[in-house]
């Protein structure tokens, strides 16, 4: 494994820990011990709380959905797709050539869209009791229980972007080339994981953001007058969607080191498929 090449990632999520370490002795400094964040997590101390999920926790989630996602679901979503277009296209695997850089940015933010929209969508009274032990009533308590079904919804969408993700690096293409006369459609070679994938980020795009915002507002108008603590809750809160890729690099960085290995163990389903003819882009220009 060439280490250099993920210098840059592990330095972001080395700065990532170092942050929440800090904001984690601060909350603890500030609420105090008794102060809980979830009953989930047996230790009563807000700060340890929040570091526990942010740099142990979400991380963690974001790997178990990698493995579910990627080895448990991606097969199937390769069998749905030969399955609703049938005769409709034609499939086959390109061999692309070895991609050096490791980025993370695009991969971690839709994926972590995905995870804060379920968890803004999850987020009701019941939800909220269970997670407080006792009735809702304030939206400190809503605040709380957002951040907690992260470590929940974190496996979610990394399940579903998984799938995409190990597909569109095996190099499984399908076209329409051969059916043009049955359709007024133009040509087009196109790869099943960014198929999947377009569906996907539908319901990870900026809307997420407006309502993340939305919801987060209320929030912070609400605890505006809490001295010391409020300074430390913006700093957590309004970049928040962006900090939430950071968790997804220890995973991005495992399925780039066993790139190899899930793409032989893709194809291997898809030889049983009967997707077995490599695939060779041109693109000519006439004169």
């Amino acid at each position: 494994m060439n280490i250099t090449k993920y210098k840059r990632a592990l330095i972001y999520f080395a700065i990532y820990c170092i942050f929440w370490i800090a904001i984690s002795i601060a909350l603890s400094l500030l609420t105090g011990k008794g102060d809980d964040l979830t009953k989930f997590i047996p230790i009563s101390d807000m700060g340890i709380e929040t570091a526990l999920i942010a740099i142990v926790l979400l991380p963690l989630s974001s790997i178990i959905g990698l493995f579910i996602g990627g080895y448990g679901f991606s097969p199937l979503f390769l069998y749905f797709h030969k399955r609703i277009f049938r005769s409709k296209a034609e499939y086959g695997i390109y061999n692309r050539p070895e991609f050096e850089k490791f980025k993370f940015f695009s991969s971690g933010l839709f994926s972590a869209l995905m995870a804060i929209n379920f968890s803004l969508f999850l987020l009701n009274p019941s939800i909220v009791s269970l997670s407080i032990g006792s009735i809702p009533d304030s939206q400190d308590d809503y605040a709380k229980t957002f951040v907690v079904l992260l470590v929940f919804t974190f496996i979610i969408a990394t399940i579903l972007f998984s799938t995409t993700w190990f597909i569109k690096d095996s190099g499984i293409l399908y076209s329409n080339k051969n059916h043009l006369k049955k359709t007024n459609n133009p040509p087009e070679i196109r790869s099943i994981g960014r198929w999947y994938g377009q569906f996907l980020k539908g319901y990870a795009g900026v809307s997420v953001i407006f309502s993340y915002f939305e919801f987060i507002t209320i929030f912070l108008v609400e605890t505006a007058g809490i001295g010391n603590l409020f300074p430390i809750l913006l700093a957590i809160f309004i970049p928040f969607p962006f900090f939430m890729i950071i968790p997804y690099i220890p995973t991005l960085i495992i399925s780039d080191v066993i790139e190899q290995h899930r793409n032989n163990y893709i194809r291997k389903y898809a030889r049983k498929l009967g997707i077995t003819k490599p695939v060779e882009i041109t693109f000519e220009l006439g004169v």
